[in-house]
């Protein structure tokens, strides 16, 4: 019994597929750059996000290996992955691939030290805490660093031509320790009061702009806490203002009353 080959078949196949007969249709194709640092965006809650012709690109590109410190030159494809139906919640209305990448080219930085406190501080920009970092809050992210309250660090990174930063190296990183106390913490936030925009937590009956290591709070709820405390910048540097002179790392809650 005589069979016909599979060989033309399967160079249909291909080329249909080539023809994206298969695959999928692209709305668009188009050539984007991408930066060389992650910033810190907000879309479901705070996350990272890359930064394609200047501004905030929430989605990831499919295919892409980013890699921070270098600048991009990129065709991508954008299509709908829902083929036209409703996307789940919290879900992008379309996606995109990357079709080619045609630049990869080290970014102009400039090397610098950061020291870091060991808690964060809130922002003046947004209602959200920041770094502290070289003694003030710093508004955005830093690639390639995983912060864990608590510590001092020392941080060897490149700065770039947007401001933000990439880590090469943690230099040094010290448990932030001290002396035991008990402190009051009220119920609500109340304006920051120190000449700068911001909301605060009340503690010991004053507004407060840092956090509080390790203590998860409801919000309409006020406290006792038993609490170790520690400076918040390392012998020798000074900060703003409106930065605080101790942090907190909470160790017990003594008392919670609830609110009304």
């Amino acid at each position: 019994m005589r069979t016909r080959s599979a060989v033309p078949l399967c160079l249909l196949t291909l080329a249909l597929a080539g023809c994206d007969l298969f695959g999928l249709g692209y709305i668009e194709e188009r050539e984007v750059t991408v930066g060389p640092t992650l910033a810190k965006c907000y879309g479901v809650g705070l996350q990272s996000c890359m930064v394609v012709d200047g501004e905030y690109f929430h989605d990831g590109i499919e295919g892409f290996d980013y890699e921070p410190g270098y600048d991009y030159r990129l065709r991508i494809g954008k299509y709908d992955p829902w083929d036209g139906g409703e996307p789940p919640q919290d879900a992008g209305r379309y996606a995109y691939r990357l079709l080619e990448q045609l630049e990869k080219t080290p970014a102009p930085s400039t090397p610098s030290t950061l020291s870091l406190g060991p808690t964060r501080v809130t922002c003046l920009h947004s209602d959200d805490f920041c770094l502290l970092v070289n003694g003030a809050p710093y508004e955005d992210m830093i690639t390639s660093f995983e912060y864990e309250a608590g510590d001092h660090y020392v941080l060897d990174a490149n700065r770039y031509r947007d401001g933000r930063y990439v880590v090469s190296e943690v230099a040094s990183r010290t448990r932030a320790t001290g002396a035991e106390e008990e402190i009051t913490v009220d119920r609500h936030r109340v304006q920051c009061d120190d000449g700068h925009p911001g909301y605060c937590k009340v503690v010991n009956g004053a507004p407060y702009r840092g956090e509080i290591v390790g203590f998860d709070p409801r919000h309409e709820d006020s406290y006792r806490l038993r609490v170790e405390r520690f400076d918040m910048l390392p012998a020798g540097m000074s900060g703003a203002s409106y930065v605080p002179d101790h942090g907190y790392r909470w160790l017990e809650t003594l008392e919670r009353t609830p609110g009304g």
